[in-house]
């Protein structure tokens, strides 16, 4: 019999990370993942992968 349900991922996310923030960062942070159809999650990876493409930006000049 085949198994129902979701799809297993490629690449499933099964690393965790825990941060403090100030009640305004995360306010800010939720307003914004909100205001751009976002999970906090995918917020704060795009953020980390622009700070990271600005440093290779600064590498390769």
């Amino acid at each position: 019999m085949a198994r129902t349900g979701r799809p297993r991922l490629e690449n499933p996310r099964s690393e965790g990370v825990f941060i403090r923030l100030t009640k305004g960062e995360h306010a800010d942070i939720t307003e914004y993942a909100r205001n751009h159809n976002l999970t906090i999650t995918q917020t704060l990876i795009q953020g980390f992968n622009k700070l990271r493409e600005q440093e290779n930006k600064k590498k390769s000049k």
